[in-house]
């Protein structure tokens, strides 16, 4: 017999079992790595396509010289041209400034092999003396954007392929080992009678090759269908391409031919007669006399002979904790760390509320509900596009005015301490009304506008935001109600009493991060039937509003700037007695403001609820909440004046480039949410692929290493241990195995953890957390899969231990 072909498929159905786990290992690491390749080139040629329909050129040669251009377009690297005008901006560096460049017929043209055309156009601008440019946009997908990047490109891919080969090769090296291992004495015979190393080491490398290309082309169809259904899911056109095909056969068959080469060493280093005889199973090394240890302890006999056994194959041990340690490790990290993304939404629900995003400019008696509807806040057309979006779960529309106390201390007065000691906000609220309460006091310098200073502070001191509710707002805010009731009278308002603000690390009193949580406190201490009395507003607005444009008719002009054409730019007016019309316009306001209260145009509130908004920013926009009626009635509008709107956003499903269109103070947070939310899906992935391949060496090591063992556990048997006895002591060695993994996985997790949360600290609203029940995640999956190995292969025992005790050792 001269073909040994034949062994080599033999043995792989011999060992189906082991070789199916192998196959399947090989398919999932190439189904990953095939599905992101084949997503990312049918990317690329998508938006190839895209980029050709609005400019279908790779290079504009640039010159005025018709000739010569026709001469470009003949040439044989040219595949198609056409001539048309360029025009663009080119940085003069001894100018150190851009100027503008016009050509009429400059030369569009399409190379032959446009991965080169970076160094076609370099060359045809020298053979013709012309200048060019690349398309860049189109360019940079050919990866000709900058020198050299193709082959940096190809050398990442065929890296990265390389470390999933490392991952699939090992597996097969492991499953081929053990067919070796096992078929040693068929190996020997096959060198008795006249077979050479080389066909030996064909019929090795073709049992690594028959696994490995099945695992390979099941991966690549189950990577097609994965990448065809994220291409669905994220609009891109994806198929199959045999592009990505080629790195993963250069990665995944050039590892198996080295470690082919290791695996037949076992047979081709021995002599035919050693390897006849079993010789290869010796270990020389002295007998060493061993205590019982733990393990004796806790389980007698069984518990010291696992441990000894263990002890025997100490690197066999080693590598299968380790494996699962690694994995492990990478589940409470990922688990920890999306435990602690998820808590920083639960942090931002409970921060920001169910608004987290809006656009509002309060109406006041300075500008009116059209200019702010205009200038500030979207059409009700975009309103409602916005609004239908997947990730808004609602949009409600915003009705808030600035009014004007009577007295501020009935409000601004009420303030609590702690809240003015500790917080900008409260503090800065208190020096204004220091300054409101000694303006007929304080000691003005020469040339100060006393009666502009004195107005400025009595409005600034009298302002206060009013918002307008329907019954679904007051629903809300009755979540927080600390006393009294939502149920509001027609004179009856909201205050707030207590909230969370984020303006409290100025003090320096606590050890904050860049983005922490908000701190709790009392603000004003108004209780249940205390009252507040506004300036009527629609009075207010009408007087003012005659006196400002009365103002304005008598005003002078001071000076101005026009245009070009002789249109005003800017100009600046002021009164005859010489104050601008800028100061003027508050001095009015305030001088109407003491006629109106003189004259009894105001009304009174009664406080019928407070709120405590708990763990939630207090709100910035709004003071007092009162019905929509009431603030109809006190301000005149209705319902087509809104001035704002808010929505309800779901951030387990709002895309990043959400956020671009946001400038709030949230939006960074926002966004470090989404980001993190994002990679975290993908480093859950991760582990999970991490632990079912080293699940799936550790079965198809494990179920070797107890077929090499057959004879041990035959005598076993043979010395009184019952089949039931045998499988609880091997099972021992996994329990070592198992609890020695999830220690060190879970000791490791929790450090890198650590050191994680020190910087999502800095991006996101979170606290140190620790997935506890990751350790019980753990310790189950890597239970199941070592016990679980382990007692699969000894179910499969024969009830005929003869034929296992002939095995030479």
């Amino acid at each position: 017999m001269t073909d040994y072909k034949k062994l080599a498929l033999y043995y792989l159905k011999a060992g189906k079992r082991r070789c199916i786990v192998t196959i399947v290992g090989v398919m999932i690491t190439v189904a990953v790595l095939y599905t992101a390749l084949n997503f990312g080139y049918s990317y690329v040629l998508q938006t190839r396509q895209e980029v050709r329909k609005e400019a279908d050129y790779e290079i504009v040669f640039l010159s005025e010289d018709t000739d010569r251009l026709a001469q470009i377009a003949a040439d044989d690297r040219v595949l198609q041209a056409y001539s048309g005008a360029y025009s663009g901006e080119e940085y003069v560096s001894d100018e150190e400034r851009f100027v503008e460049v016009n050509y009429k017929n400059a030369l569009y043209v399409n190379i032959r092999h446009p991965y080169q055309m970076e160094s076609v156009m370099e060359a045809m601008k020298a053979d013709y003396g012309v200048d060019a440019r690349l398309n860049n946009e189109l360019a940079v997908l050919y990866l000709q954007d900058s020198d050299g990047l193709l082959g940096v490109v190809l050398i990442l891919v065929l890296l990265v392929a390389y470390i999933f080969a490392i991952f699939a090769v090992g597996m097969i090296r492991n499953t081929v080992q053990m067919f070796t291992l096992e078929q040693v004495k068929d190996y020997g015979i096959l060198r008795c009678i006249g077979a050479t190393k080389g066909q030996l080491n064909r019929i090795i490398y073709r049992m690594g090759a028959g696994m490995e290309l099945t695992g390979i082309a099941a991966g690549v169809l189950l990577g097609t269908f994965v990448s065809v259904i994220l291409g669905f899911l994220k609009n891109v056109d994806v198929g199959f391409h045999i592009g990505p095909v080629i790195p993963i056969l250069i990665a995944y068959l050039g590892d198996l031919y080295f470690v082919m080469q290791e695996c037949s060493k076992i047979v081709t280093k021995m002599s035919p007669v050693s390897a006849v005889r079993g010789e290869y199973r010796i270990k020389k090394e002295k007998i060493k006399i061993r205590g019982n240890g733990l393990m004796g302890r806790l389980f007698g006999m069984e518990g010291a002979y696992a441990r000894k056994s263990v002890l025997r194959n100490s690197g066999r041990f080693a590598k299968t904790v380790t494996a699962m340690m690694l994995s492990i490790t990478a589940t409470v990290i990922c688990l920890s760390t999306w435990g602690m993304v998820r808590d920083t939404k639960k942090n931002i629900d409970d921060m920001y509320g169910r608004y987290l995003e809006e656009e509002r400019c309060p109406v006041s008696i300075f500008g009116d509900v059209e200019s702010i509807q205009s200038d500030y806040l979207f059409s009700a057309e975009a309103i409602k596009e916005k609004a239908l979006h997947y990730y808004v779960t609602e949009a409600k529309l915003i009705y808030s005015a600035t009014g004007n106390l009577v007295d501020p201390e009935t409000y601004y007065g009420k303030l609590n301490q702690d809240y003015i000691e500790e917080t900008s906000n409260g503090t800065n609220i208190e020096i204004t009304m220091q300054k409101w309460r000694e303006r007929n006091t304080e000691e003005y310098r020469d040339g100060t506008d006393v009666e502009y200073k004195k107005a400025i502070f009595n409005l600034n001191s009298s302002s206060i935001s009013i918002d307008g509710c329907d019954q679904n707002d007051l629903d809300y805010l009755s979540e927080f109600i600390k006393s009294g009731t939502v149920d509001l009278d027609d004179d009856g308002i909201l205050v707030i009493g207590g909230g969370s603000v984020m303006d409290y690390s100025w003090t320096g009193d606590e050890k904050l991060t860049l983005y922490d949580l908000g701190k709790h406190f009392d603000t004003y201490d108004l209780q249940v039937g205390d009252t507040i009395q506004l300036v009527d507003y629609k009075e207010y607005k009408k007087r003012y509003q005659d006196a400002y444009e009365k103002m304005i008719a008598e005003s002078v002009l001071v000076s101005s700037e026009k245009d070009a054409d002789g249109e005003y730019v800017s100009e600046e007016r002021a009164t005859k007695e010489g104050r601008s019309t800028g100061l003027e316009q508050y001095v009015i306001a305030e001088r109407i403001r003491q006629e109106l209260i003189a004259e009894g145009y105001y009304r009174t509130y009664t406080v019928q609820g407070v709120l405590d908004f708990g763990d939630q920013i207090i709100p910035e926009w709004a003071d007092i909440y009162m019905k929509r009626d009431s603030y109809f009635d006190l301000t005149g509008f209705d319902e087509q004046d809104m001035t704002g709107v808010k929505y309800a956003i779901d951030l387990d499903s709002v895309p990043i480039s959400y956020f671009d269109m946001l400038s709030s103070d949230l939006t960074d947070v926002l966004y470090g949410y989404a980001y993190a939310r994002n990679v975290m899906r993908y480093a859950l992935a991760f582990a999970a692929f991490v632990f079912i391949l080293s699940s799936v060496n550790i079965i198809n090591t494990t179920a070797g290493n107890l077929h090499m063992r057959r004879k041990e556990l035959a005598q076993l048997r043979v010395l009184g241990m019952s089949r039931k006895r045998l499988i609880h002591t091997v099972m021992l060695e996994g329990v070592m195995a198992t609890a020695l993994s999830n220690i060190l996985g879970f000791l490791f997790g929790t450090i890198f953890t650590i050191y994680i949360y020190e910087y999502l600290s800095m991006l996101l609203y979170i606290k140190p957390t620790i997935a506890w029940w990751a350790f019980g995640v753990g310790f189950a999956a890597s239970a199941l899969v070592i016990c679980g190995s382990i007692y699969v292969s000894l179910r499969d025992l024969p009830v005929d231990i003869v034929d296992d005790l002939k095995l030479e050792e």
